[in-house]
């Protein structure tokens, strides 16, 4: 490869990209509502409201950011474990489930964009409450959460 070419600078863009996204704290963005179920990354539709009636199934939609990517023999390793919380309006935990979501890939090629596509069915009374998602990357010590209140 001719220095100074196109490609070259792509490829150290690309190097320096993967060292500083390993390197930067884990980060949850675009965490919302959704319609239905999602089955890919950016393609959703919002939910309007957060209301949900009794016995209605919680979608949620969420992309996580900086997580650990790791080289091994030429495959590429994302590994998460997820969590809930649930609380009432005055921040009283009313339950949860660790590892309730195990989610872990192996690539060809390094993958910048994955999301997270959840579904919580609650038996609960009418009232107002928050949920909480902890993403814990297990390949780098890092974890990150969010949270959505709703109401049913």
């Amino acid at each position: 490869m001719e220095e100074g070419s196109i490609e070259g600078a792509q490829a150290a863009l690309e190097e320096a990209r993967f060292i500083l996204w390993n390197k930067a704290p884990l980060k949850i963005v675009n965490y919302l509502f959704v319609e239905e179920e999602t089955n890919s990354f950016g393609v959703y539709k919002e939910r309007p409201s957060n209301f949900f009636a009794p016995g209605e199934t919680i979608y949620v939609y969420a992309e996580p950011q900086n997580y650990t990517i790791k080289e091994e023999s030429g495959n590429y390793h994302i590994y998460f474990l997820l969590d809930f919380n649930l609380y009432d309006k005055d921040g009283n935990l009313l339950g949860g489930q660790e590892s309730f979501g195990n989610m872990r890939y192996i690539t060809k090629k390094p993958v910048y964009e994955t999301f997270l596509d959840l579904k919580f069915n609650f038996d609960l009374g009418p009232g107002d409450y928050v949920l909480e998602v902890i993403v814990r990357d297990q390949l780098g010590n890092k974890s990150e959460s969010f949270r959505l209140p709703f109401k049913k």
